[in-house]
């Protein structure tokens, strides 16, 4: 339709989107039953302080922290890929007006991951570009849309799709992103639990068929408590990456 249309000297830019088909990497593979953990903490005052310097968010520096550990991780295991990887990252589509207060609705947005990048400070605004481009491009779609997917199968069809598609291992070959990077934010007060006081809020997640690798952050008083939750057949030193982030 806008074929042959004067558009005078503005442009459009194109964002920069996630190649088709994520870089491999030690832990885009076929996963077994074990699971390992690996938690640990980082101070939110100094993340606070990193994003201010920038004008990023709080988000934009852990993913681009993430985004290093991975690089170095990578680099040690002699596989680091020569494009950038891709984070799938959860986010929150709650408009406010769920029947039910507690209501999750949780969709997923993709974002170039720059382990390409050896600067840490064009890390974060490389990671910064990204996730603009990918928020631009997700609220494009309205919120019931984005959900509206699954209600389309029938629950018999759905189900026995997903066991085939577990069966016949899809996900290690058809996986939309490397890993999956959450950031949840948290209490900024203490929580108890009969009278004992909550000291850390570290987080466990799930891995999937084709990504071998879990990082979840939460925030809780002055602190992110990172769990990063692997398949050890594919990352069996996730200790050493979580020292690397």
């Amino acid at each position: 339709l806008n074929a042959g249309r004067d558009r005078g000297e503005e442009r459009d830019r194109p964002p920069t989107l996630p190649s088709a088909r994520p870089p491999r990497t030690p832990f885009n593979s076929k996963i077994t039953p074990h699971r390992k953990l690996a938690i640990g903490s980082a101070s939110l005052d100094k993340v606070k302080a990193i994003k201010t310097a920038y004008g990023a968010t709080v988000n934009d520096v852990v993913m681009a922290v993430c985004a290093g550990g991975l690089r170095t991780w990578l680099e040690r295991h002699d596989a680091l890929p020569d494009d950038p990887l891709v984070a799938l990252v959860p986010v929150s589509i709650r408009t406010g007006d769920e029947t039910h207060r507690w209501t999750n609705r949780v969709s997923m947005l993709s974002a170039v991951l720059p382990t390409d990048e050896a600067d840490p400070v064009k890390r974060i605004h490389r990671v910064h570009d990204a996730m603009a481009s990918s928020k631009e491009l997700f609220q494009a779609l309205p919120a019931e849309r984005l959900t509206d997917f699954a209600e389309f199968p029938p629950p018999a069809v759905f189900a026995r799709a997903m066991r085939l598609s577990a069966r016949l291992r899809l996900g290690s070959r058809l996986t939309p992103g490397n890993l999956v990077i959450s950031n949840v934010p948290g209490a900024r007060k203490p929580l108890y639990a009969a009278g004992a006081r909550l000291e850390h809020y570290y987080p466990v997640s799930v891995i999937m068929e084709g990504q071998g690798l879990n990082i979840t952050v939460q925030s809780y008083l002055d602190r992110l408590d990172f769990g990063l939750v692997c398949c050890p057949e594919l990352v069996p030193d996730v200790d050493d990456l979580l020292d690397a982030i």
